[in-house]
């Protein structure tokens, strides 16, 4: 009988730690998907900025003018 127990036992724990590691992977998919969904809000939000500012969709342009910018006012002293 204690054998039998010792078996059941074991396959409980094998049940649910399988159970356990599936609630996990989805948890990790689900994870994932919001952070693409929150990186691709980011990279939207930047590109609107980049159109808002008059450079269409040229980011480098967009990065280059704020590089400009701030070497002007680095240089100023400012």
């Amino acid at each position: 009988m204690f054998d039998e127990q010792e078996r059941m036992n074991e396959m409980w724990d094998d049940y649910f730690a399988k159970d356990d590691a599936i609630r996990e992977r989805y948890w990790r998919e689900a994870e994932d998907m919001r952070n693409e969904s929150l990186m691709s809000d980011e990279y939207q939000e930047y590109m609107q900025r980049v159109y808002d500012a008059g450079f269409g969709e040229n980011a480098e342009a967009y990065e280059a003018d704020w590089k400009r910018t701030l070497n002007y006012y680095e240089n100023q002293g400012v």
